[in-house]
């Protein structure tokens, strides 16, 4: 069992880390800018400013999100020796690169501009055992993974099925990962992960007319609400969801976000809310001085910047106004 002090050195390395990243002020300035020049221009003063230097066009953002994302796991990588927890967050672009491949080959086109290289596996070795390669240097159980996703897809001729599937299969993965690592903060962000990805999922089938079987085909693993209590509310009204979940951490969540859905017509605030939970969860790293939880909170602050970024780059790109770009933002970690 990992002890706390095994995370002296790289708890010091993050200390040092978190000061770099993006404080609400930093995201202000960013969100005050008249356009994605301007937006660019603020953010050459940060962490990301050498990237941005290399952009060949507005575009290449992404690139510029992923390049420095990089730099922080190799910097981790180098600070310690539990990579599991490097890989429990990145686990989920490698499924990305899965579903995109696969739907790719589906449907016969290009997929190469929508890889995620922030993933432990080379999207181009995915690639090549999807196009019958089986030499491929890829896992065992991503091998697996595809060929059952691609099974019920031939079976349904239904691609949601794919993502239902391979989420599935993403978070079995990160439960055997938290599971080994006997870390009980890791345990306990999947848990609240798990939940709240069930919550969105739950209510996005309930706005759908969905069954109950896609329900269940489509619950997660690693969650403390378990399957059954999912299936036996599903189909109540809006009040009896939101009174179903009064005993549980989510019931703010859960009330606020839904009435404004109902009202509304968008998802936005639960979203947002759910996001903002499991910042807060994960700040216990921030004031934690040394151990697994400075890991894992500080994983969860980089993940968190990266999708703040995308939100306010994509709405500067699209001409979309500072408020309404607000509106889609969630807390910082620090």
């Amino acid at each position: 069992m990992a002890k706390d002090t095994d995370f002296l050195y790289v708890s010091a390395r993050i200390k040092f880390l978190e000061t770099k990243l993006l404080g609400k002020s930093a995201i202000d300035r960013l969100l005050d800018a008249s356009g994605i020049d301007d937006a660019l221009k603020a953010l050459s003063d940060t962490e990301y400013g050498s990237d941005i230097a290399e952009m060949e066009n507005i575009y290449d953002f992404e690139k510029v999100l992923e390049h420095s994302m990089l730099r922080t796991i190799d910097t981790l990588k180098e600070s310690f020796k539990n990579h599991e927890l490097i890989r429990f967050f990145n686990l989920k672009n490698d499924y990305h690169n899965l579903k995109v491949i696969l739907k790719g080959n589906i449907l016969g086109t290009e997929v190469k501009d929508y890889f995620s290289h922030l993933g432990e596996v080379s999207p181009d070795e995915i690639q090549k055992y999807a196009q019958g390669d089986n030499s491929a240097s890829i896992p065992d159980n991503f091998k697996e993974a595809y060929d059952k996703a691609l099974e019920i897809y031939e079976a349904t001729k239904d691609p949601q099925k794919i993502d239902l599937f391979l989420d599935q299969a993403l978070f079995k993965e990160m439960e055997k990962i938290a599971e080994q690592s006997k870390i009980p903060f890791l345990k306990v962000y999947l848990a609240a992960l798990s939940d709240i990805t069930n919550i969105k999922t739950m209510l996005r089938l309930k706005k759908a007319d969905s069954d109950i079987r896609t329900l269940e085909s489509a619950l997660v693993v690693g969650g403390s609400l378990k399957s059954d209590f999912f299936k036996e509310i599903f189909t109540g009204s809006t009040q009896s969801i939101i009174e179903a979940f009064s005993s549980t951490p989510y019931y703010e969540i859960v009330e606020e976000g839904l009435t404004a859905w109902e009202s509304t017509g968008s998802p936005l605030v639960l979203e947002k809310m759910a996001d903002n939970y499991l910042m807060t969860l994960a700040r216990k790293g921030l004031y934690t001085p040394f151990g697994p939880e400075t890991v894992v909170g500080y994983m969860a602050a980089r993940d968190n910047e990266l999708k703040l970024l995308r939100i306010i780059l994509v709405g500067k790109i699209n001409g979309i106004s500072s408020d309404m770009i607000r509106e889609r933002l969630r807390d910082v970690y620090i």
